[in-house]
């Protein structure tokens, strides 16, 4: 079954209670600080995104404290990747009490492959982790399938709260190679 996930809406991903992630080592050549004023709002840009400052403004307001992470090219010295654990328990189709989420993960075209995803989401699940949240997820959009992945490698699970995800995910894992275990999914926040 083929989907046009462009025009679906986002897919939720779980981090698994009691889980702690790994932390990937960062590729040699960057560095890995939290933000502290760097205009990170251009990778947006980058990524085919854009952000008012107002909308910049209300991001860093939901923000964790240190919990907005940027990996910069230590050559070039700007910033190249950006996430940022974000207080959201209600994000619109689904509730998640107490939620955090992973937000506005973007890595410039010309650093991915390095890993650097990777290194940054795990920042922000241990961000999370830090701050006492049973409840961390992020939500990606069905066609972004290197993020998907990323999240996958972290160690993020779909969530199957809804039975019409189940063929939605089965075309995911296939179009990026990834085993597809919906068994071991879990469908509500008790599991």
């Amino acid at each position: 079954m083929n989907f046009d996930e462009h025009d679906l809406p986002g897919l939720y991903m779980l981090w698994p209670e009691r889980k702690l992630p790994q932390s990937p080592l960062l590729a040699e050549g960057y560095t890995l600080r939290s933000y502290d004023g760097d205009d990170v709002r251009t990778l947006l840009e980058v990524d085919g995104e854009s952000m008012s400052h107002k909308e910049w403004q209300n991001y860093k307001d939901k923000v964790l404290p240190d919990g907005l992470f940027v990996i910069f090219d230590d050559q070039s010295s700007k910033a190249i990747a950006t996430a940022g654990a974000v207080h959201n328990p209600n994000p619109g189709r689904y509730y998640f009490p107490s939620g955090g989420e992973l937000g506005y993960l973007i890595v410039h075209p010309e650093h991915r492959g390095k890993g650097l995803g990777q290194v940054i989401s795990a920042c922000v699940v241990q961000r999370f982790l830090s701050a006492g949240y049973k409840s961390v997820r992020v939500a990606v959009k069905g066609w972004r399938l290197a993020a998907i992945k990323t999240y996958l490698k972290v160690g993020f699970v779909p969530f199957l709260h809804d039975p019409t995800l189940i063929p939605r995910w089965k075309s995911v894992c296939e179009k990026i190679d990834w085993p597809y275990t919906p068994a071991d999914w879990p469908t509500d926040l008790s599991t």
